[in-house]
């Protein structure tokens, strides 16, 4: 009659496995935890999308943040102004052109959207022939983009500006922030 090697029980264990079977299963899933992490990280790359994706996005949300409902509260305006601040570098320069002055730096962005006027009703912002153009080698990229603000739809949509701005971005810890913007053109 063959032995068999003993039986070993771990807490918590059915005790169906020999020992030599343990230590199998060890490796076995030490190697699906590494096809696991390799597999999740290739489906976060795949769903991230391109650069130029992730860009668009990135001023997606920005024109959404900057749009502006009706019967904005100070503390909803003020919210948003500190999320805009998030999207932008620390020393960032924004020149939006006439009738804004140029700012520089997040406390200037910020008291530049928590305190800008808009007619009753809000406006609503929207971007428009977005091309990106990102530099491999610094991680940095230009966008153009023609941004558009309407009044919103319960007052009319009526279209109230339409500029084209130059949008340069750099990529940090993953994440394309906004470095600058300014009008589009000679300068």
């Amino acid at each position: 009659m063959t032995q068999l090697p003993p039986v070993v029980q771990l807490p918590g264990s059915t005790g169906l496995f020999r020992m030599e079977d343990n230590r199998e299963m060890r490796l076995l899933r030490r190697g699906m935890r590494g096809c696991v992490v390799v597999l999740a990280g290739a489906i976060v790359t795949a769903c991230a999308g391109s650069d130029e994706q992730r860009i668009a996005r990135r001023l997606s949300e920005l024109a959404e943040t900057m749009s502006i409902e009706d019967r904005e509260t100070p503390m909803i305006r003020q919210a948003r102004a500190r999320h805009v601040a998030t999207l932008v570098a620390p020393d960032a320069s924004v020149d939006l052109g006439p009738p804004f002055p140029p700012v520089r730096g997040h406390p200037e962005v910020v008291r530049l959207a928590a305190e800008v006027r808009v007619p009753a009703g809000g406006v609503a912002i929207a971007l428009d022939g977005l091309r990106v153009t990102v530099d491999e080698p610094t991680r940095r990229a230009l966008a153009t983009v023609t941004a558009v603000v309407q009044a919103a739809p319960e007052v009319g949509g009526e279209l109230l500006a339409s500029r084209e701005l130059d949008v340069v971005l750099g990529e940090v810890a993953g994440e394309w922030i906004v470095e600058g913007v300014r009008p589009t053109g000679p300068r």
